[in-house]
């Protein structure tokens, strides 16, 4: 694989060797049991040019308190939002994306969830992906194949792939799994896509690549979607069958504004 470009910082008397960078932007609501808090240490240790922004999305657990220590182990690697109320997911990302654009040093930023069920060294292998190419996104796949370890509720399975077949009759996405948590953008493109309020809660990682689409035109010739090579479903989801009512009423808000004709 293709090296990212370097970069030199000084810090102190010692000159360092950077390369491209990245940030990382993790969501957090009520995560206190499931945020593995060493694999993140583990990770800022073994992986130089990153930076994690962890959001406190109006948590009533002790996430707010584990994220303030962890960010003192890591003064200078990781940065701490704190909303007063709960958002949702999609506004937590949206305003940690606006937020990590404004330190030019970072030259990707991505988000995943915070019970890692991507691993941080995985989302790491997507980034040194785009680095090694002129892609403007690249988007993460839960695929089932021979080399990679996929573990998914079976039930989730079936239901997302009926949500991206709905998505893809309806709004002309070809898109495999539009709903893993394992995005990464370059800079340039990130105000655009982030800059207004999404009209989604459950689909706005739909929403997302909705906007990609319309910005650039289209998305085969600006970035990619790669197959995982790790995933595992966590306990603790949000998400439940009920949901599937409000999920599908968002699939025609999104054709509402953005649909595109074929």
């Amino acid at each position: 694989m293709v090296s990212c470009p370097h970069r030199y910082q000084t810090s102190g008397t010692h000159l360092l060797l950077y390369m491209q960078a990245l940030s990382i932007i993790i969501p957090c609501h009520n995560e206190a049991i499931r945020l593995p808090v060493e694999n993140l240490k583990k990770f800022l240790q073994e992986k130089d040019a990153t930076r994690l922004i962890l959001i406190d999305d109006g948590s009533t657990d002790t996430t707010k308190e584990i994220i303030v220590k962890l960010q003192e182990s890591f003064p200078t690697r990781i940065k701490t939002i704190f909303l007063d109320k709960k958002s949702g997911k999609a506004e937590a990302v949206r305003i940690g994306m606006l937020e990590s654009i404004k330190d030019k040093a970072f030259t990707h930023h991505g988000f995943i969830d915070a019970d890692l069920a991507v691993p941080m060294e995985e989302l790491y292998r997507l980034y040194e992906i785009a680095c090694s190419t002129d892609h403007k996104f690249i988007f993460g796949s839960r695929v089932k194949k021979i080399g990679a370890t996929i573990i998914r509720n079976e039930w989730r399975h079936f239901y997302s792939r009926i949500i991206a077949t709905i998505v893809g009759s309806i709004i002309k996405l070809d898109v495999y799994d539009t709903q893993c948590s394992a995005k990464i953008f370059t800079t340039e493109i990130v105000d655009s896509v982030f800059k207004n309020n999404f009209h989604t809660r459950w689909l706005f990682d739909v929403e997302i690549i909705c906007r990609i689409n319309k910005l650039l035109g289209g998305l085969n010739e600006f970035g990619n979607e790669e197959p995982l090579l790790s995933w595992k479903e966590m306990k603790g989801s949000k998400l439940r069958w009920y949901n599937f009512f409000s999920i599908v009423k968002e699939v025609f808000i999104l054709k509402k504004h953005y649909r595109q004709r074929r």
